[in-house]
């Protein structure tokens, strides 16, 4: 039988050992994602991918076409990434249940045109242009808030010129309100969750993703709602649903920082929400983003309105007494103004 001594420091050499590979392995896969990760979005592509395709779809886990960190680490052995703490609720959640009609309706990246991929993505290759004869132009719409009631306001708006910060022409999408760190992001409607990205290299960093259908909302559309900047993991399920009000995660600043690189310490903490919509209730997950079959961009603003029209065009020529839209909102314990409104503020209002 060994000595106490010797067996203590076998054993500590045995678990700095298999430390140390739990290490590597989680090193090699970050390694192999820099190294072969081209545009700088987070994820290996086919073409990016230096090994055969059969190698490709053994490791991508999801099969959205593309290898994120989480999959490489399955591939190295890393332990997993431990779940972060519930966040709280503000109203009634349901239990997680997949639904089929969600599911059916995910399609593949292939039955998605070239135009459309390019004006939702906004990728490097694409022109501007496209994604603006989509609808990513300004319209001159404000929220207007009930009276009596604090609501966080707008600090960088829709579509407005992004070029100083992507060192390429670029425009807004989305609409960005501050707030505390912590503060819950709510659900504009009704729906069901189809996307959630942790957004390692991304801007956008962890964020949410809700589909409404027509049922949700009451406008014969597609809408899908994006909340990017969540401090931690939301704690949801992809084909869970939700209801208009519902916390969806805790604000945050993730996401780099396009003009500070990978830093995001400086960002101020907030919301970026952003919305898009189709006819077709088909849709694609593709390299960090949800993208809708024949897909449009959305002023966020022009959700609140409740009813077609709700294109760009049609928003930018209303007249000036009607780009002030009113606002349904939910309280901060939980009441919703009007009560039986189908959307909400992505931020609860308090009163004076």
């Amino acid at each position: 039988m060994l000595p106490r001594s010797i067996f203590i420091s076998l054993l500590s050499s045995l678990i700095i050992f298999l430390t140390c590979g739990q290490v590597q392995a989680e090193d090699k896969a970050s390694r192999i994602l820099g190294k072969n990760d081209a545009n700088g979005d987070g994820q290996i592509s086919l073409k990016e991918w230096p090994k055969s395709k059969s190698s490709f779809r053994k490791l991508d886990g999801n099969n959205d076409g593309a290898l994120n960190l989480g999959e490489l680490r399955v591939r190295f052995g890393a332990p997993e990434k431990a779940k972060p703490a519930p966040a709280p609720q503000s109203r009634d959640k349901t239990p997680p249940a997949q639904s089929a009609a969600t599911a059916a309706n995910h399609v593949s990246r292939e039955t998605i045109s070239k135009q459309t991929l390019c004006a939702m993505t906004r990728s490097r290759k694409c022109e501007l242009s496209v994604a603006v004869g989509r609808g990513l132009f300004e319209t001159g719409l404000a929220p207007k808030f009930p009276a009596g009631l604090n609501c966080r306001g707008i600090d960088e708006t829709w579509a407005m010129d992004y070029s100083w910060k992507r060192k390429r022409a670029a425009l807004h999408g989305g609409i960005d309100m501050p707030a505390p760190f912590g503060t819950p992001m709510l659900a504009a409607a009704s729906g069901t969750v189809v996307a959630i990205f942790i957004g390692e290299r991304s801007a956008r960093g962890t964020q949410i993703v809700l589909r409404h259908g027509p049922r949700d909302t009451g406008i014969p559309l597609w809408i899908y709602s994006l909340y990017a900047h969540c401090d931690s993991m939301p704690d949801l399920e992809i084909g869970q649903r939700v209801k208009v009000g519902q916390n969806l995660g805790p604000t945050g600043n993730t996401g780099i920082n396009p003009k500070l690189g990978y830093d995001a310490g400086r960002r101020r903490p907030a919301i970026h929400f952003a919305v898009l919509y189709a006819t077709s209730p088909d849709y694609t997950v593709h390299r960090g983003h949800v993208i809708p079959k024949d897909g449009y961009w959305m002023d966020p603003n022009a959700l609140y309105k409740g009813r077609l029209p709700l294109d760009s065009a049609a928003m930018k020529a209303l007249p000036k007494a009607e780009k002030a839209v009113p606002i349904p909102v939910a309280l901060d314990d939980g009441t919703l103004r009007p009560a039986d409104t189908k959307f909400v503020w992505p931020y609860a209002c308090w009163r004076d």
